[in-house]
């Protein structure tokens, strides 16, 4: 790919996770407003995920919030802080899920490897986040928790030394934007199996990874008291299994559930029969983070979803130039055949080209 469509196309996602930014914040019913949550005045458990919270008062430093005259979500230096914040997290979120593409199809067209990776973004944000059927809520941690969840996957699927020693950083990170973080590590151990690594080695990783959450939360409960001077109201775990069975009797509730995983579900159900051993242990996480979620969230809220929604994502990388190699298979021979007018490949011809030479996911 030439350096002039990069450009057009890095402007582009720019412009999108703007807008995604932009509504994150104005269209959605916030369960916490900026004020609070910006000055560690949240209940809990919300006050405990201070991630933004912290890079905040690192970059502003002692100056409070203040109105800045205009209209939501530019309203104050809060607000402005956020949005950019969720912009820049949705850039480096498609980012990696490209990276992700690409380094499970090495020999893929970049330009299809990107246009996968934008269509599934775009589908996450949208029926994990806006399309939710009771009601859309706003969280100031939420589009970090995408960033950072790409992130590590990408990290678990690259490996190498530099990667393990960095990997228990990440999962510190995460775990101070979120507690449940720690659980995007169980990737690493699905691709070292997948991989034979060394188990010693593997473990250790993991191990540190544990360390490495139990750290955060002591961080977080020690920052909890010296920012906010107590929590108000509330515990930090929340069990919200009563509830949950309760929303069973709600007639949106099924409708909310067609949207989990943001319909990713349906293209692993499509090629189900190519599924092996590691795309099984993947699926076993995204079943034990749905059952995890049930019991300690609201099962309606399908944004505690979306980090089952980027396993899935793994697993339909994982086969992305098995089924296109077959899709282009079936297509019609004209279709195949490459291009003999001027100008700039088309895609299928171009990706007709690499499909002789592709390698198993």
């Amino acid at each position: 790919m030439t350096r002039t469509p990069k450009i057009v196309i890095a402007c582009l996602v720019g412009v999108v996770c703007l807008n995604l930014a932009w509504e994150h914040q104005a269209l959605l019913t916030p369960m916490v407003t900026i004020q609070d949550y910006y000055d560690f005045q949240a209940r809990a458990p919300l006050v405990f995920r201070m991630l933004p919270a912290l890079l905040c008062r690192l970059l502003l430093g002692a100056h409070t919030n203040a109105a800045t005259g205009l209209n939501p979500p530019l309203d104050s230096r809060y607000a402005i802080f956020q949005l950019v914040l969720d912009a820049i997290s949705l850039i480096v979120a498609f980012n990696f899920m490209a990276r992700i593409a690409r380094q499970l199809n090495p020999r893929l067209n970049d330009a299809i490897t990107l246009s996968v990776a934008g269509a599934a973004g775009l589908l996450i944000v949208v029926f994990g986040y806006f399309m939710v059927p009771n009601k859309a809520l706003f969280y100031p941690y939420d589009f970090t928790d995408l960033c950072i969840a790409s992130i590590v996957f990408f990290m678990c699927l690259r490996g190498g030394t530099a990667i393990d020693f960095l990997l228990p950083v990440v999962v510190f990170l995460a775990t101070l934007n979120k507690e449940t973080a720690v659980f995007y590590s169980g990737m690493y151990l699905v691709v070292s199996i997948e991989r034979r690594r060394d188990w010693k080695r593997s473990a250790a990783v993991l191990f540190a990874c544990a360390v490495s959450f139990l750290l955060a939360r002591a961080t977080v409960l020690w920052l909890v008291r010296s920012l906010s001077g107590g929590v108000a109201g509330g515990v930090q775990f929340e069990v919200q299994l009563l509830y949950t069975l309760q929303q069973f009797r709600n007639p949106l509730l099924l409708f909310a559930l067609l949207n989990i995983c943001s319909y990713l579900y349906l293209v692993v159900w499509a090629i189900r029969k190519r599924l092996d051993r590691t795309d099984a242990l993947i699926l076993g996480m995204v079943l034990l983070w749905i059952l995890i979620m049930s019991t300690v969230g609201i099962f309606r809220q399908l944004r505690l979803y979306v980090p089952a929604s980027l396993m899935l994502y793994v697993i339909i990388c994982r086969h992305l130039t098995e089924m296109f190699t077959a899709l282009l298979a079936n297509a019609p021979r004209d279709a195949r055949a490459p291009s003999t007018e001027s100008g700039p490949p088309k895609i299928v011809s171009a990706a007709a080209a690499v499909s002789d030479s592709t390698v198993s996911a």
